[in-house]
């Protein structure tokens, strides 16, 4: 079977953040429209699935895995998924453009959770068979779902401003549940956390000078097993990781102070300007200098 590619057009609206909400109640077929709960299928946007009432069977990349109500899991983008069977299955869905979210609110991976929940988790679920996914007891679930139905309410009234309500309520969820799962004492989870924790550190403390026997010293782990699991979560290694994070406030720093570019380069971690500029040109095409007198004011 082939799968169905779903376009983000069909879910966002324009001229608002991409950002939206859909829920699926019982068993019956084509809830809304764009609707491929039991349809094979693929999209260019990110979903998190909360699983509010009864269980069934949910396929992922050639997996099956049980589900129940308390289970909150991400499929990321480019990933087949569907519903083969559904008991009395009630769910909510918050599709949103990943690479927005993390561009605009970096703050996010601050929270090792959120780092474990949505970069790690999805790449150990084969691995794990499922069982380092997120799931909350009933009173957990509560305030998540009141702000899942507050999110549907104003999707349908699409009164001014209901898309930054949108965005809030989603920020509000992702740390609920980001909270949560860095609570989970299951052994899967709490392997997950401390990845996730190695990128809470180098957001943090990325002045610091890290070495990889320090980083993988924080996941528990030997510098050969951490390098492939963080490259394969992140698409870089923890040092060229931490080299993004410093350029991407180095940027900042240069539209935002007059500092000089020797001193913005050492109060991000570098040690040598020249290394910095090098650094810079290769993730902005631009010298640092150019980067100001361009965009700054």
């Amino acid at each position: 079977m082939k799968a169905v590619v779903a376009d983000r057009r069909d879910f966002f609206r324009a001229d608002c953040y991409p950002i939206t909400v859909k829920h699926i109640s019982g068993d019956s077929a084509m809830q809304h429209e764009h609707d491929l709960t039991d349809i094979r299928h693929t999209h260019n946007l990110a979903e998190l699935i909360v699983i509010t009432s009864g269980y069934g069977t949910h396929w992922i990349d050639h997996e099956k895995y049980k589900v129940v109500a308390g289970d909150i899991f991400l499929i990321q983008g480019n990933t087949e998924h569907y519903f083969i069977e559904r008991h009395d299955l009630s769910f909510s869905n918050i599709m949103f453009d990943d690479i927005y979210l993390k561009n605009h609110l970096k703050s996010l991976r601050s929270l090792p959770g959120y780092n474990a929940l949505f970069l790690f988790e999805p790449n150990y679920r084969r691995y794990h068979r499922f069982q380092s996914h997120l799931h909350i007891s009933s009173e957990a679930l509560l305030p998540v779902n009141k702000m899942l139905h507050g999110m549907l309410t104003e999707l349908n009234n699409a009164a001014p401003g209901y898309d930054l309500l949108l965005l809030a309520k989603t920020i509000e969820i992702f740390v609920q549940i980001s909270r949560e799962y860095a609570k989970c004492q299951n052994p899967m989870v709490r392997e997950l956390n401390r990845l996730g924790e190695v990128i809470s550190r180098l957001e943090k403390e990325y002045q610091r000078n890290w070495k990889i026997t320090d980083i993988a010293k924080i996941a528990a782990m030997a510098p050969s097993t951490l390098l492939p699991v963080f490259k394969r979560a992140t698409g870089h290694s923890p040092i060229d990781y931490l080299i993004r994070v410093r350029i991407l406030k180095a940027a900042e720093l240069l539209l935002k102070t007059n500092d000089s570019i020797t001193t913005i380069a050492q109060e991000t971690g570098f040690a040598d300007s020249n290394y910095f500029s090098r650094q810079f040109r290769k993730i902005y095409n631009i010298a640092p200098k150019d980067y100001r007198n361009r965009l700054g004011h």
